[in-house]
């Protein structure tokens, strides 16, 4: 409903109706608690919703199946999305929306929030306070280009035409899903990227991987190098290379948590340049204060801030059970073409691990039956395994339906289910799945044969890196 009570105190105040904001009021509201939702936009939804996943997969649908008007529909599909989700907010009987930007203070017992209002400033008054304000594109001005045509995922969707040559700038999943729908769109497409490679947290088989395809598909690009100036409508790089005739500048480099005029200071609050200090039960540094999502920089993803929000749910809702186990394997998807998905230790963790305790396996799609027949040239699936358990440390795809694998490998690592207890599992024939029983089979072919010198080299790896901590 819209409004509140400014002399009650409820259960909690949710500051931002993204993905985590709508988790934790709505999760309060099934267990019977009401809560105050502040919003300062028009509509609820956050990035997910209005700038980010729903209208990316929208674009990249419209592209695939030659949609007509590509961008129409998409700002169509979006609209109607968070004009739903806006009006279930605004009439939810547990839920007072209160529209305006809130600012926490040092009152506490109850917590008093501050929130700037089209109609003054206003009390909001609740037990808990759960911050999910979000994230904001990095931006910068660069030399000889027009501001006018630099976007980021917060306006390229509002674009009424298909851009004729578009430079999408960083190598990560913004960059790849838009190289995607904008290739299928007939637009030139060029990326820059600083680093020596594109999605530069995959595995660099990956990377290889999907600069091939989307090379294959005519997008140009660019590593190890970024933009220097513009002369006219020409990208000049900084190692002498060049890009003419650009008409459209995406700047995909990363994000900033949105903390500013949050009031962090008065109440408090921990934060630093990565945003609020919170575990992964989303609990800060204050007690009653808690913090989900991109804010906290502890996820970037819509799926880590449901996941955490579902965890204060819990914490505030149920607080006499114990808040005990971290959050589980979370999983990464892009949704290029092919599409991308990874889960498990980083790559840096891997990389400080014994390489006497692990086996690296990689089976690529084209040698599957459902990959020759539907002839995947550019994919693979490659895992980390623990020597003789078999125990997954990471696992990444990039191919077909990548992004729905990778869940058979969450499940794994979430319920300590190894490679040579997967031995036995059966996949459907012929379907890209099988990869995995490929990898599956090397392993045991590897280990089962060889049992004790399989147990000795992991024991030996799990000692050193012991001795190394």
């Amino acid at each position: 409903m819209i409004g509140h009570d400014p002399a009650r105190t409820y259960r909690a105040a949710v500051i931002g109706s993204g993905s985590g904001g709508l988790t934790a009021a709505i999760g309060l509201a099934g267990l019977g608690h009401e809560s105050v939702l502040i919003e300062a936009a028009d509509v609820v939804g956050g990035d997910c919703t209005n700038v980010g996943c729903i209208p990316s997969k929208a674009l990249l649908h419209a592209a695939a199946t030659a949609d007509p008007q590509p961008l129409s529909t998409t700002r169509r599909l979006r609209d109607h999305l968070a004009d739903e989700e806006t009006v279930e907010m605004r009439e939810h009987p547990s839920i007072h929306f209160v529209q305006g930007w809130a600012r926490l203070t040092d009152r506490r017992e109850p917590h008093v929030i501050l929130v700037d209002t089209a109609d003054g400033e206003v009390e909001v008054r609740a037990e808990h306070v759960v911050i999910a304000t979000g994230s904001s594109p990095v931006e910068f001005p660069i030399e000889g280009l027009d501001p006018d045509r630099i976007v980021t995922n917060e306006t390229l969707f509002e674009a009424q035409d298909v851009p004729r040559h578009i430079v999408l700038v960083g190598g990560g999943a913004i960059s790849l899903e838009m190289a995607t729908a904008f290739g299928d769109l007939g637009a030139a497409v060029s990326i820059v990227e600083l680093q020596d490679r594109l999605a530069v947290n995959e595995d660099p088989v990956v990377s290889a991987t999907i600069r091939a395809a989307l090379e294959d598909r005519g997008v140009a690009v660019h590593t190890g190098t970024s933009i220097e100036r513009f002369d006219g409508t020409t990208a000049v790089l900084g190692d002498g290379s060049t890009i003419a005739d650009v008409d459209r500048v995406v700047l995909a480099i990363g994000r900033r948590p949105n903390t500013s005029g949050l009031g962090l200071d008065d109440a408090g609050v921990e934060h630093g340049t990565r945003g609020i200090v919170a575990d992964d039960w989303g609990r800060t540094s204050v007690d009653g204060v808690w913090a989900v999502g991109d804010v906290t920089g502890n996820t970037l993803t819509t799926h880590g801030a449901n996941a955490v929000g579902r965890k204060v749910v819990r914490g505030i809702g149920l607080p006499y059970l114990p808040k005990v186990g971290s959050l589980g394997a979370m999983a990464n998807a892009i949704y290029s073409r092919p599409e991308i998905a990874s889960v498990g230790l980083s790559l840096d963790e891997i990389e400080a691990m014994s390489p006497t305790r692990r086996r690296r396996y990689e089976f690529r799609f084209a040698d599957t039956d459902r990959g020759f027949t539907d002839q995947i040239e550019h994919g693979v699936v490659v895992v980390e395994a623990e020597r003789f358990t078999g125990r997954i440390l990471r696992a990444s795809i990039v191919g077909p339906a990548a992004a729905e694998m990778i869940g058979i490998f969450t499940l794994a690592i979430d319920n300590g289910i190894g490679l040579r207890k997967m031995y036995g599992m059966v996949h459907p024939y012929p379907s890209y799945a099988m990869a995995i029983g490929k990898i599956v089979d090397s392993f045991a072919l590897d280990t089962f044969t060889a049992l004790p010198r399989e147990w000795w080299a992991m024991t030996r790896g799990r000692l050193r890196d012991r001795l190394r901590r």
